[in-house]
């Protein structure tokens, strides 16, 4: 059992998850945005709020005790939200702050 002790300590990330090194400041082009990452979160975004929006998450569902009312309308505009999110986060670089900067992201 010897021969596992140096295996298990030089191999094991359990400290550094409970006790993690300190934190770094950002340079700018660590900060900024990229257009993958954009276009990803409006389509995401977009299509959470068209299931939420619709009504869809409760299709099937007949149970009114486990979803009331107000829980399928709260469901519902948090679609309407979603929706408002996808419109703002889309927009972002071409309908308002134009002046945002992109990373340069290499593809294969």
């Amino acid at each position: 059992m010897h021969f596992l002790v140096p295996l298990m300590t030089t191999n094991s990330n359990i400290l550094n998850a409970l006790t993690p090194k300190e934190g770094r400041d950002l340079t700018a082009e660590e900060s900024k945005d990229c257009l993958p990452c954009q276009v990803m979160a409006t389509f995401t975004a977009a299509g959470a709020s068209y299931y939420f929006a619709s009504g869809r998450i409760f299709k099937n569902d007949t149970d009114f005790v486990k979803n009331p009312t107000w829980w399928r309308q709260t469901m519902k505009f948090a679609g309407y939200g979603l929706g408002l999110f996808a419109v703002y986060r889309g927009g972002q670089g071409w309908l308002w702050q134009k002046d945002r900067e992109y990373k340069q992201v290499k593809f294969l």
